[in-house]
C-alpha cells in the first residue's frame, strides 16, 4: 500500500512491524539489525524499541521529541502474519480469514510467495473465474473438457462465493502424477473475502458415481490465496495448496510444490502481461461475460466497503 514496512521478531518470537524509515535521515531500517527486542538503524545507529520509539542515539544523551516511527498491528494465525495498515484502534483479529488448512494435521501443505507486477485485483479476477484453467494451464492443472461447467453464485454479508461443477473430465497432468488416469468429476468452490483473499476448495472424484455411492478417490485440495497490495501495479501473492490424501508422502509433496508453483508462474506471466496492456490504455473498453460474475461482484463488494469507510472518515473529520 505504498508504505515501507520492516518485519522482525522479538526475542520471544513475537512478530513486530515498524515503519521502514528511520526518523533521522529516512534510511530503511531493514538495512539495520535486530538487537534484543529492538531494531538498530544500519546508517547512524539509532535504536528503536518494539513500540517504535527511539531509545538510544550514539553520542547523544537526550532523545529528540518525536523520535519514533510508526508501528502496525499484527496477528499471527495459521502460519501467516496478517498486518493491519489502517487506524490501529480499528484492528480486529476476528476479521482474519480462516486458513486453518495450512497447519491442519489432516492436510499436507505446499506454499510460496510470488512478487507480482500487477494490481492485486487482477489476481482476484483470476481466482474467481477458473475458466482460464483449461486454456492457460492446459499442460499442468487443466482438463481440456472443463469449458461448460454448472456455475452458480452467492453473495453473503462478508463474502462472494461461486460453485463450479464439471463432470467427466480427463485427468490433468498433475493428477496423472498421482496415479489418477480415469475421468473425474470436480467441484470447485471459490470464496472471496475482502479485501484480497480467495479460498478455492476443490473436490475430485471418479466420474459417473450413482447417487449415494461412496467415492474411491475423494481427493480434496484447498488452495489458500492472499494478496498484499504493494503499489497500484504490484502485489505480493501468498498461496498454499493443502491436500487430504497421501499426506505423509514427501516425494509427492515435493512434486506438487514444483507442479503447482509452475502453474502459478503461468498465471504470473499472463497477469503481468495483462497489467502492461492495461497501463497502455486504462480506459479501453472490455467485454464481460457470465463467467466474470465472481470477479465483478468481488470488486463491487470491495468498492462498497471502501466507499462506506471513506464516508465514515469524512463524518469524523467534519
Amino acid at each position: 500500500m505504498n508504505e515501507p514496512v520492516v518485519l522482525y521478531r522479538t526475542q520471544d518470537g513475537t512478530p513486530n512491524a515498524l515503519e521502514d524509515r528511520c526518523c533521522h535521515r529516512r534510511a530503511p531500517l531493514s538495512k539495520g539489525k535486530v538487537e534484543g527486542d529492538g531494531l538498530r538503524c544500519g546508517y547512524h545507529g539509532f535504536l528503536y524499541d518494539a513500540a517504535g520509539a527511539c531509545i538510544w542515539i550514539p553520542g547523544n544523551s537526550k532523545i529528540p521529541p518525536g523520535a519514533r516511527v510508526r508501528t502496525y498491528p499484527l496477528c499471527e494465525r495459521h502460519g501467516y502474519i496478517w498486518i493491519w495498515m489502517g487506524d490501529p484502534a480499528l484492528a480486529d483479529a476476528a476479521a482474519v480469514p480462516d486458513f486453518h488448512w495450512n497447519i491442519d494435521p489432516e492436510f499436507a501443505a505446499v506454499s510460496a510467495r510470488l512478487e507480482m507486477k500487477c494490481n492485486y485485483l487482477l489476481l482476484v479476477d483470476n481466482l474467481m473465474d477458473l475458466s482460464h484453467v483449461p486454456v492457460l494451464h492446459a499442460d499442468t492443472i487443466g482438463s481440456a473438457e472443463d469449458t461448460d461447467p454448472d456455475l452458480t453464485w452467492e453473495r453473503g454479508a462478508d463474502f462472494v462465493r461461486g460453485t463450479r461443477i464439471a463432470a467427466n473430465l480427463s485427468a490433468t497432468a498433475r493428477m496423472r502424477s498421482e496415479g489418477i488416469t480415469g475421468s473425474v468429476d470436480q467441484v470447485k468452490v471459490m470464496t472471496y473475502t475482502p479485501p484480497a483473499n480467495v479460498l478455492v476448495d476443490v473436490t475430485t472424484n471418479e466420474s459417473g458415481l450413482p447417487p449415494g455411492a461412496k467415492p474411491n478417490l475423494n481427493h480434496r485440495m484447498v488452495i489458500l490465496d492472499a494478496m498484499t497490495p504493494e503499489t497500484e501495479s504490484s502485489c505480493h501473492y501468498f498461496w498454499a495448496a493443502c491436500r487430504n490424501t497421501n499426506i505423509h508422502d514427501h516425494e509427492l509433496t515435493a512434486s506438487l510444490q514444483r507442479q503447482i508453483a509452475f502453474a502459478f508462474d503461468e498465471d504470473k506471466d499472463m497477469l503481468e502481461a495483462e497489467q502492461r496492456i492495461i497501463d497502455l490504455a486504462p480506459d479501453a473498453p472490455q467485454v464481460d461475460i457470465p463467467g466474470d460474475a465472481g470477479g465483478l461482484q468481488s470488486r463491487r463488494f470491495l468498492s462498497e466497503l471502501i466507499a462506506a469507510e471513506s464516508a465514515e472518515q469524512t463524518v469524523v473529520t467534519d
